[in-house]
């Protein structure tokens, strides 16, 4: 059973936090959260916790596990069946951001570079999976894995995410992950594109 995304956070986690945009300073230098600043942006940007699901396309490699076209077939595959699909990531990174959102069919939040580095925690406590192209320092995924958010390291499934392969395998782990949250219930299929006006920090 994953801990309450509610609960306070502890020191341990804040000083472990990276940014998610460049020049935001560090995790330490920000406070985290109250639960009115992190409700605010919720409530602006439309998220539903309930079925909320995070794609992290960013990519510290030099090649990265999937191009924004894989990212964008899972992410559709997903909200077709109903889960709120948000794509996260630092705004100056637009090939591998904005290119997913392009190449999708359905609608998505997008967040990339919309959320500051103290509301990051929580968003991530608060989604029901994250998918991100690796774990590296910067990445989300050491705050997903502090947290007990559901989660998936691309490249750590290579034979899962090659070239002849599709996006199938990943979509079937996500779909078993999804399916032990508990009290997920996702809605109906999420039809509207929320654009995101830049969060000021």
């Amino acid at each position: 059973m994953r801990a309450s995304p509610l609960s306070s956070f502890s020191d341990d986690l804040a000083t472990a936090l990276v940014p998610d945009a460049p020049g935001a300073g560090s995790a330490n230098d920000t406070p985290m959260p109250s639960d009115a600043d992190y409700d605010e942006l919720a409530a602006f940007h439309g998220i539903e916790r309930e079925r909320l699901v995070l794609i992290h396309p960013g990519s510290h490699r030099a090649a990265p596990a999937w191009p924004a076209e894989r990212y964008a077939e899972l992410a559709d595959q997903l909200a077709a069946e109903g889960w709120q699909i948000a794509i996260i990531g630092d705004a100056p990174d637009p090939e591998r951001t904005a290119g997913v959102l392009g190449a999708m069919q359905t609608a998505a939040l997008f967040l990339a570079g919309a959320v500051a580095p103290r509301n990051l925690p929580r968003l991530i406590a608060h989604a029901r999976l994250l998918v991100s192209d690796d774990a590296a320092a910067s990445s989300p995924v050491a705050t997903a894995r502090a947290l007990g958010t559901p989660h998936i390291v691309l490249d750590e499934h290579p034979r899962d995410t090659g070239s002849d392969i599709g996006s199938d395998a990943i979509t079937a782990r996500a779909r078993a992950a999804l399916s032990n949250t508990g009290d997920a219930h996702p809605g109906e299929p999420f039809t509207l594109h929320m654009p995101a006006a830049h969060e000021s920090a």
